[in-house]
């Protein structure tokens, strides 16, 4: 069967391509109607060619047992080429339908080298496609194109990058430089960190009145601080300790550097949800937004380790959401993340980050009555935005006991137990389950990912709730 899906595989990584619609833009021009239906030719060639570079990636991935990375790899495949590559479709498919057959090996402990392989494939990946959107987007502004622009904000927003200018003057990208009247107008709208200047990304888009950032970076994480640079160094400290320890336990990393940004006050984070469309999130201390790949923290009146646990809460969940696209059920979302960040599990000890500790005493004791516990099923139903928005107390212990939950499945349930809950881990990041393309991580559905759930742990459901129960009584 093996044999058969890899067959399979190269077959579609084979794929002709297929044609792609063209728009005129403008009918009474007719050199701009024929300039537009090459430009729609040159940028479906770049899309495909893109999508195809992530696709021999994602094999790559499979036959290395890098089970998270294959699948984001053939995610990506399709989003990058704008579902225009047919094999990238089919392959995802046979992923998605396919039971363990697909997979070739798994590897669940952490292999630095080959994620430091695997990282350097997907940055070439990214080099190459940048360079060809380069081309079109130099082409279409020669054209006198608005898709030229266009083109040229993607690849600087993309950059993610404090601005650079060559002795004329022009932002220079990677790829080359950025023609004189789009440089202008770019450096005109730009934001001030740390004196450089930076283009206005979707992000940063959605906070115009916050015109200067405290900014901290190591080549993984960034942190912006609207306060001070001190209170970003605090938090880059902390999460920079953090990612080693959760690279261990789930065999990756995100291959994109995370972002984590510190509001001074309220009024400034709920005016970014709210120009984000997001404002249902108002009531959270923090957020973690992956289709700008940024943890929110809400800053105001609270203490440098108020700050930084709710950072290391909601990197958490960026971390999560840099190594695969499945949308799992909140209760795990939450144990997840509560295991780094919550409240108790985490302190500094002779400089270094101890973590994955045990929760505050406070917290758990409300578990341990009949008052406090959530039977299982209740849990499994639960939402944990919808329970901030209308019961702050059941939300705290939904929280607490979904990181004892998940801490209880791993250390408590016994060893089969734990390698059938690593299973449904493997499964639903393996398959990418509610994954929805095109989509941030966390718009997903988790229905999936909880009916399996349901189906591999349904028959012995109220035997692990007894057990549970006996178990937080031990912590």
């Amino acid at each position: 069967m093996r044999r058969i899906i890899t067959t399979a595989l190269t077959l579609f990584v084979g794929a002709l391509l297929i044609a792609a619609p063209v728009h005129a833009q403008d009918r009474f021009d007719p050199r701009k109607a024929k300039w537009l239906k090459e430009f729609e030719k040159k940028k479906r060639t770049v899309l495909i060619e893109s999508g195809h570079r992530h696709l021999k990636l994602g094999i790559w991935c499979r036959d290395k047992g890098l089970v998270s990375q294959a699948s984001m790899e053939f995610i990506r495949a399709v989003e990058v080429s704008e579902h225009r590559h047919p094999g990238a479709s089919k392959v995802l498919s046979i992923m998605r339908s396919t039971g363990d057959d697909f997979w070739k090996k798994r590897n669940r402990r952490t292999h630095t080298k080959r994620l430091e392989d695997y990282e350097k494939r997907t940055g070439k990946c990214e080099s190459q496609a940048g360079k060809a959107r380069h081309g079109l987007a130099k082409w279409a502004h020669a054209k006198g194109l608005d898709e030229g622009k266009q083109e040229f904000l993607r690849l600087l927003q993309l950059a993610d990058a404090p601005i650079e200018l060559d002795k004329k003057g022009l932002i220079i990208l990677p790829s080359g430089p950025v023609p004189e009247d789009i440089s202008e107008e770019l450096k005109a709208a730009a934001v001030t960190i740390n004196g450089r200047l930076w283009v206005r990304d979707r992000f940063l888009a959605n906070i115009p009145d916050v015109s200067a950032i405290h900014e901290v970076e190591t080549d993984r994480i960034r942190v912006r601080s609207m306060t001070s640079v001190e209170q970003a160094q605090s938090v880059l400290d902390g999460c920079t300790a953090l990612l080693p320890i959760m690279t261990e336990d789930t065999g990756g990393r995100p291959t994109k550097l995370m972002n984590v940004f510190v509001f001074a006050d309220r009024k400034t984070y709920e005016g970014y949800l709210e120009a984000a469309g997001m404002l249902s999130h108002k009531l959270a201390a923090g957020i973690a937004v992956s289709g700008v790949n940024v943890a929110l923290v809400n800053g105001e009146g609270r203490s440098a380790e108020d700050a930084l646990g709710i950072a290391l809460h909601e990197v958490s969940h960026l971390f999560m959401y840099g190594i695969t696209r499945s949308m799992m059920p909140s209760w795990y979302a939450e144990g997840f993340a509560e295991t780094y960040g919550g409240t108790g599990v985490w302190e500094w000890k002779d400089d270094k980050l101890v973590s994955r500790g045990l929760m505050s005493k406070h917290r758990i004791s409300r578990l341990q009555s009949d008052a406090g516990f959530i039977p299982l099923r209740t849990l499994f139903a639960g939402n944990a935005l919808n329970l901030i928005n209308t019961d702050k107390k059941k939300a705290s212990n939904f929280y607490s006991e979904s990181w004892a939950f998940v801490r209880f499945m791993r250390e408590g349930a016994g060893d089969e137990m734990r390698d059938r809950f690593e299973r449904w881990e493997d499964i639903c990041r393996g398959k990418a389950l509610g994954a929805v393309f095109d989509k941030p991580t966390e718009q997903g559905d988790a229905k999936p990912s909880q009916q399996v759930f349901d189906q591999m742990f349904g028959g012995d459901l109220d035997r692990l709730e007894g057990e549970f129960r006996e178990f937080l009584k031990t912590l």
